[in-house]
């Protein structure tokens, strides 16, 4: 995520704790959840709603007005609105009212309506915010509505369902599934001038080593040399084979890249996991990307190309990068001829699926038509007319033949395929600022050759406190 959004982030979890800490203590919020476990299935602390869904009633037997929030762009919003015609052609007699905001005050307002009890029916969920949202009585427990209308959750992969559970309950539906993996810039390969080795494109699931020794082999000095040359001038690089930044990207790739080792970033007792022999030999590699093979842009080089390091590969100056599946956009917008492959591996691939929801209120007055909704949504009718529109990649498989039928001009299989390689890490209090704020702040300087790396993992032990 981009650092303005994490701030944005941080701000409203803030809010989100006060908002828990006054619902266990105030006698006044009737019906809150008095605890954590209490309060993991919000339907349970939650008044009972009316119009409760029924898996015998048909699509013309539902009505009512519903409605639905989510966070965007106008662009964003008239796609939603779109999208949703589909859905009032089965359903028509449920009116969807769509409302928007920003990123930032979406989180805001949906934090001080879960605290009046009056959440809109369906609203967008981004898979960061599942737990807190859940543990303060904002999310209804889907379980039994999923059972009773015959919900198949079978189309999504176990990893992307994951992350919308909270203590085994599913508290929210898939919705899309961005994730990230490797680029590569395939006109500095196809160059002899910037691949005076011949090098080939990354391909497979690569193990480190190769994806190493390509690096090495598209990684040039101002004089045509690579970084496999024994004259190579590491002073003077102006290509570089690989941009990998672990610390600023700690829950996109050093988490996932930790785990592909046999290791954790955070154990499941939720300790700090970054001592361990796996998690330490995944940070010396890094480090030794930059110092060692120099293949690898430090972090202030990083930032000279550009701000957000999944887009140094725009410059024309970087051949391989680890991006998210929305960075291709970007590519395309640079004219970068490009295409991806699933991140290299330590022993196993392993990737990260950042997967946006739709979940529904445990306040709602009209619960058949909200699930009727929830359910369009995340199911395949629903996720069809998404990929149609070619806005997201679709959580659910149902709809990834009409996902990949558009032509791009890349391999748009390896977004599909990274989510069968999800890793399951939900997020809890303090693991927000672990990855977001302390683990930037301490391990860039280290990996980048500027102090040592058991010291930096010791004050983020001490700093993450668990």
């Amino acid at each position: 995520m981009q650092t303005k959004k994490r701030i944005v982030q941080l701000a409203v979890l803030s809010l989100i704790g006060t908002m828990s800490l006054a619902a266990c203590g105030s006698n006044n919020n009737e019906g809150a959840p008095s605890s954590p476990a209490a309060s993991a299935s919000a339907s349970a602390s939650a008044p009972a709603a009316s119009g409760s869904a029924s898996a015998g009633a048909s699509a013309s037997d539902i009505s009512g007005k519903v409605t639905y929030a989510q966070w965007g762009t106008n662009v964003e919003t008239e796609q939603t609105k779109e999208l949703l015609k589909g859905f009032s052609e089965k359903y028509p007699n449920v009116e969807v009212e769509v409302v928007s905001k920003d990123w930032g005050t979406y989180w805001t307002a949906l934090t001080a309506q879960a605290a009046a009890k009056d959440l809109p029916d369906v609203y967008k969920i981004s898979y960061a915010y599942v737990d807190k949202y859940a543990k303060i009585g904002a999310m209804k427990d889907l379980t039994d509505l999923i059972a009773s209308s015959g919900f198949d959750t079978s189309n999504f992969e176990p990893g992307v369902l994951a992350a919308h559970q909270v203590d085994g309950k599913q508290v929210s539906l898939p919705r899309d599934a961005n994730t990230i993996v490797l680029y590569d810039n395939k006109g500095l390969f196809d160059d002899p001038k910037t691949n005076p080795s011949g090098a080939a494109y990354p391909a497979g699931e690569l193990t480190w080593d190769q994806a190493l020794d390509i690096a090495k082999k598209m990684t040039l000095d101002k004089n045509g040399k690579t970084a496999a040359d024994a004259d190579f001038d590491a002073k003077n690089i102006v290509q570089w084979g690989l941009t990998v930044d672990a610390a600023g990207s700690a829950d996109s790739v050093l988490e996932p890249q930790i785990e592909s080792n046999g290791g954790k970033l955070v154990n499941d007792d939720k300790s700090l996991g970054l001592e361990s022999p796996e998690a330490k030999q995944v940070l010396e590699f890094y480090r030794d990307l930059i110092t060692k093979y120099h293949v690898t842009p430090t972090f202030s080089q990083s930032q000279s190309l550009a701000k957000e390091p999944f887009l140094t590969m725009t410059t024309g100056k970087v051949a391989m990068s680890f991006a998210g599946s929305w960075s291709a956009s970007e590519f395309t917008k640079a004219n970068i001829k490009f295409d991806t492959v699933l991140p290299p591996k330590f022993k196993e691939t392993k990737t990260v699926v950042q997967v946006a929801g739709n979940a529904m209120s445990p306040y709602s007055k009209n619960e058949q038509a909200a699930w009727a909704l929830l359910s369009w949504l995340g199911g395949p009718d629903g996720q069809i007319a998404l990929a149609q529109q070619g806005q997201s990649i679709p959580a659910n498989k149902a709809a990834a033949e009409t996902y990949l039928a558009k032509d791009e001009g890349y391999n748009k299989q390896t977004f599909i395929d990274a989510q069968k390689y999800a890793i399951s890490a939900p997020f809890f209090d303090g693991k927000e600022k672990l990855l977001w704020e302390i683990i930037p702040q301490k391990l860039a300087p280290p990996l980048s050759g500027k102090g040592e790396l058991d010291a930096a993992v010791k004050e983020i032990g001490s700093l993450y406190g668990k």
